[in-house]
């Protein structure tokens, strides 16, 4: 019989696309209250030119940017951090569409993964139309593993080497956590 024990804590990250500065300015200082001081910032890169999906609801000139936070979290926390998410983008909405797109991930060493309110079929169930996929794999030396389902532009620069970046922080925090665990 396999013995069920909780898994060493996740570093939380959340993505944001944004067209607005002081938005973005506001959304991060909401996060930082909510979950914690920032230690990583991804630079803004310019998503509207990887994919259009999101314009015809944010409009053009999508931007996107993605944040690590310090202290690691319980994994089952991914589902309570997208619902406040979707609460947050519904208060920063328009006439039914979002200024801000919040997309709520946790990052271990073997993989990134995002919550999302779309099932599918490789998409696991968390409660409260919350659903959870693994989006990229991470392999030995630094590899990222594409899946058929990747978002695009985790795959490209600057996003990739940031998530690889976070990975590598996220190792010493958990370093840290075993050690305290032992102790």
């Amino acid at each position: 019989m396999s013995e069920l024990v909780e898994p060493v804590k996740a570093n939380l990250t959340i993505s944001v696309m944004f067209r607005d500065e002081e938005l973005l300015e506001e959304t991060r200082a909401v996060l930082e209250k909510k979950y914690g001081e920032i230690d990583a910032v991804s630079k803004v890169y310019d998503f509207s030119s990887i994919s259009p999906y999101y314009d015809p609801e944010m409009g053009s000139d999508i931007k996107k940017i993605v944040f690590s936070f310090k202290e690691p979290v319980n994994r089952d926390l991914l589902k309570d951090v997208k619902l406040f998410c979707v609460e947050f983008e519904k208060e920063h909405s328009l006439d039914g569409n979002r200024l801000v797109n919040l997309d709520p991930g946790l990052i271990t060493l073997e993989n990134f993964i995002l919550a999302t309110g779309k099932n599918y079929s490789h998409r696991i169930y968390l409660g409260s139309g919350v659903f959870a996929e693994v989006t990229l794999m991470f392999g030995k030396k630094n590899v990222v593993k594409e899946l058929p389902w990747s978002y695009r532009d985790y795959l490209y620069e600057p996003a990739r080497s940031f998530l690889l970046e976070v990975r590598e922080l996220y190792r010493a925090k958990r370093a840290a956590l075993l050690k305290n665990m032992e102790n």
